[in-house]
């Protein structure tokens, strides 16, 4: 029976070993790696869209193809400032549904809830577009930083621009920086840094100054141009602020203007930086300059133009030049629009939204993680259980077969009830989530101990019926090997990893060999091991000894070898 049960055993373990083998990675269209791989290059995204754009879709016939060619789509697409569509989040769908249930590619998988939240956003769906963006965190493998990160860019961003205020924007952006500066890319580690500053301008000067500070630096060694612009446009803004208490500020916020004029020319400038040139300039009496840096952006979008002359930046501007000018009632009636647009984005009713998805999203997150650790605890109490059952039933099969062994047979059934106790005692724990390794590894040593005195037995009744079938039990034969090597875990606890470094050192042992040591380390005799190893007698042992010695090339004894945990 019990023979019968470990060819079932070792069956379905090599059919598992099939399956996972079969499981290979996909192999791509060339053409979609290369456009993933010019996705990773800022400069080069608009050439990644449009080889994707010209590339005929229709001809992708595996789906793993189609999964990834509408990711890096909808990736291109967003990287270059397209507007997203309901079609848009039918394509990111595709990929996201092929990722769950069948490549299982995690990379892939996190960086496609990313980019269906940033879909989300151009909808109009900041509640949805956050829970995909914690999906993405959460699915990320924990040494995955790039998405990690990407995934807290993108909520610390969605944050701030809802106006969030509780600090989670300044929170997310954090994390976000931490993961940037662990898998080391400068580029979004500026990105970081920029919006960081922006945001502690009003809570924390000193914070803002140093971030602003670390994106200039970084900015302008890459020669990230456009990130150089907006953080110098940041860090004049900040000084702005201050100039408003302290005058001397006021020629700072000028000299940072004056090196993005310098460094990068007054043309094709973010709108924001114009309006910062025409409020710092007002503040210095400069109102004509003003005016004109205000005017310099050019649309032929009559909507876009109208757009830019409502934006607040615009209006603020407009306030701070009537200041200087000495036009009072222009100055407050602008003043007056500023705060009035100021109240209305601070009470962005999206806002309760995004913070209550998040927040339940972490509610039933930490369910689901509650769950698989009470499964995977039951799983083990199973395992355990089950190995107790089976220990159990030897233990009656061989008092159902010799009476003679029932002092055995009883020690069996109490060392099997006082592991049903400590059981019983496991589970009572299960909450805990732990189970005691130094109490798992007496349970192994001392079932060992067992089969040593089932050794004993068959030597002591070398012409009985019964003692022979107990040494066909033990007896190692290469169709069971693969149960001996479990036992090298349990040896390697004990020794300091001696078979493992043995394995590792000495590939020429082979598994009899291999055996022969680990049964010694247990402290098996000379008779143990002949009947475990099918040898005729205890000097043979003693030979083999000595020829392994010699194969290992070892100067010393095998027992000081395995004293010294393997190592010569």
């Amino acid at each position: 029976m019990i023979r019968h049960f470990i060819h079932i055993w070792l069956v379905m373990m090599a059919l598992a070993g099939l399956l996972v083998g079969c499981h290979g990675v996909p192999h791509y269209d060339s053409t979609l790696i290369q456009a993933d791989s010019l996705l990773k290059t800022p400069g080069q995204r608009l050439q990644a869209l449009q080889l994707l754009e010209d590339f005929k879709s229709d001809s992708l016939v595996p789906d793993h193809d189609r999964a990834y060619y509408h990711l890096l789509l909808t990736q291109a697409r967003y990287m270059n400032y397209i507007t997203f569509d309901s079609t848009s989040l039918q394509g990111i769908n595709t990929a996201i549904d092929y990722y769950s249930q069948h490549d299982k590619d995690i990379e892939k998988l996190s960086r496609a809830y990313i980019y269906k939240g940033t879909v989300l956003e151009d909808m109009l769906r900041p509640d949805s577009a956050m829970l995909c963006y914690k999906r993405a965190e959460v699915i990320a493998n924990e040494n995955d930083h790039f998405n990690r990160g990407y995934a807290n860019l993108r909520m610390g961003k969605l944050y701030a621009r809802h106006h969030a205020y509780d600090g989670r924007d300044i929170e997310k952006l954090e994390q976000a920086l931490d993961h940037f500066n662990k898998s080391g890319d400068t580029y979004y580690q500026i990105i970081c840094l920029n919006d960081l500053g922006a945001l502690y301008r009003s809570t924390d000067t000193i914070k803002s100054q140093k971030n602003l500070n670390m994106a200039i630096t970084l900015a302008e060694q890459e020669k990230d141009v456009n990130n150089a612009i907006k953080s110098r446009n940041n860090l004049a803004y900040l000084y702005f602020m201050l100039g408003q208490h302290d005058k001397k500020y006021n020629l700072k916020a000028y000299k940072q203007l004056q090196h993005i004029k310098q460094l990068y020319g007054l043309k094709g400038l973010p709108d924001g930086v114009y309006a910062t040139f025409a409020s710092v300039y007002a503040n210095l009496g400069k109102t004509d300059s003003a005016l004109l840096l205000l005017e310099l952006p050019q649309y032929s979008d009559t909507a876009r133009a109208a757009q830019y002359r409502q934006s607040n930046n615009y209006l603020e501007a407009l306030s701070h030049i009537a200041k200087a000018q000495g036009d009072s009632l222009n100055y407050l009636k602008l003043s007056h629009e500023c705060d009035r647009k100021s109240f209305q984005a601070l009470n962005d009713p999206d806002i309760v939204n995004i913070m209550f998805a998040e927040l339940s999203f972490d509610e039933q997150h930490q369910k689901d993680i509650d769950r698989q650790r009470r499964f995977r605890t039951g799983v083990i109490a199973a395992v355990v259980g089950a190995i107790i059952l089976a220990l159990l039933a030897l233990a009656l099969l061989f008092y159902y077969r010799a009476h003679r062994y029932d002092k055995l047979v009883l020690e069996l059934k109490d060392r099997s009830q006082t592991q049903i106790n400590d059981l019983t005692q496991l589970q009572g724990n299960i909450n805990e989530l732990k189970i005691n390794d130094v109490r798992l590894k007496g349970f192994i040593a001392s079932h060992m101990d067992m089969m040593r005195e089932m050794i004993e037995t068959c030597y002591h009744e070398p012409n009985n019926r019964i003692a022979e079938n107990m040494k066909r039990i033990v007896k190692f034969q290469d169709s069971n090997k693969e149960n001996w090597v479990k036992l090298y875990d349990y040896i390697d606890l004990e020794h300091d990893n001696i078979m493992t470094r043995t394995r590792e050192n000495y590939p020429q042992l082979n598994d009899r060999e291999l055996l022969l040591l680990a049964l010694t380390c247990m402290g098996y005799s000379y008779i143990h091991i002949a009947i475990i190893m099918g040898y005729s007698n205890a000097t043979s042992v003693s030979v083999i000894k000595q020829r392994l010695v010699k194969k290992m090339g070892l100067e010393c004894s095998l027992n000081d070898y395995i004293q010294n945990n393997g190592r010569v």
